[in-house]
């Protein structure tokens, strides 16, 4: 039992005497150093929030950035290729009107190398029926105006179906788009400025002149030489009297 009793107390020697480093730290100090651990760990968490939302904003304004870039590229490229299919159609508009125009003149050397068969086919019925009126008798020169005049009439037909029609004249104001004046000449019954006589037909394809008509355009009326003496001779006799 003694033996026993020795160790014990052995035991509880070294209990005392035990170093610094393994005597347990007062409850107190451990409170204040979880306090503090607390603090720090809240502070961490609101520093990370904080950075958080920071980064949030970075992201937001980054994002919002690309997309007005973004959108404004689009806008960009939008009205390139808007513009880029209006070109587009106005070609396609101006390449149809160009080859319609061709079409539509593609006569135009033919026709205009007609005209003087015109000429000649009208000089030759003036000539008969300046002869049928000579002779009433000379049936022939009747039938051969009549058949020039027919052959006249079918040409005709045929050019005005490509397009080609006389320009008016007589009566008409005097246009010198269409017209070409080769004499001015008083007239009582035509106002002034207008055509009096046709010399030559001029003639038009669709909305072109090929040739203008060769005419005799009005002065107004004439001024009578003897009323405007006895106007005069009245004038002076009444300032005579005065």
């Amino acid at each position: 039992m003694s033996e026993n009793n020795e160790v014990v107390i052995e035991i509880e020697k070294d209990k005392n005497n035990k170093p610094d480093f393994l005597i347990d730290e007062p409850e107190e100090e451990t409170e204040v150093s979880s306090e503090a651990e607390t603090e720090a760990e809240e502070r961490t968490i609101e520093t990370v929030e904080a950075e958080l939302e920071e980064l949030k904003e970075d992201f937001k304004k980054q994002l919002e950035a690309v997309a007005e870039s973004e959108r404004d590229q689009y806008q960009a490229e939008r009205e390139r290729l808007l513009r880029t299919a209006a070109e587009a159609e106005n070609s396609k508009k101006r390449i149809e009107a160009d080859a319609e125009k061709q079409l539509k003149f593609a006569n135009r050397n033919l026709i205009e190398g007609l005209i003087p068969v015109l000429d000649s086919l009208e000089a030759a019925i003036k000539s008969a029926a300046e002869k049928v009126d000579a002779s009433e008798s000379a049936s022939d020169f009747s039938n051969f105006s009549e058949g020039v005049q027919l052959v006249h009439k079918q040409f005709m037909d045929v050019l005005k179906i490509q397009g080609l029609t006389p320009i008016q004249a007589v009566g008409e104001l005097f246009d010198p788009n269409q017209h070409e004046a080769v004499i001015a000449t008083e007239s009582d019954d035509i106002p002034e400025g207008n055509v009096i006589e046709e010399y030559r037909c001029g003639y038009q394809l669709h909305d072109q002149v090929l040739r203008a008509a060769q005419v005799a355009v009005s002065k107004g009326k004439v001024e009578n030489e003897t009323e405007s003496n006895d106007t005069d001779e009245q004038q002076d006799e009444n300032t005579a009297e005065k």
